[in-house]
């Protein structure tokens, strides 16, 4: 996967974008089901990051190491 960091950023803004969504348009349980995704995959979003960040520096250690 070519640039990581782009597609977390893409992923995190179409969540808050869904979660947005089904604060401000829906009622009733559709709401509440937008708003779960929604923040759910915010905080996937936000934990891939956290994980390619970590992997990418770990690689990074690696090599100056060697």
């Amino acid at each position: 996967m070519k640039q990581p960091m782009l597609w977390t950023f893409l992923m995190m803004t179409a969540f808050v974008l869904l979660f947005f969504i089904g604060t401000v348009q829906f009622a009733g349980t559709q709401s509440l089901v937008f708003q779960i995704i929604g923040f759910g995959g915010m905080i996937f979003a936000m934990l891939y990051g956290l994980l390619l960040t970590q992997h990418s520096g770990d690689r990074n250690q690696e090599k100056q190491e060697e």
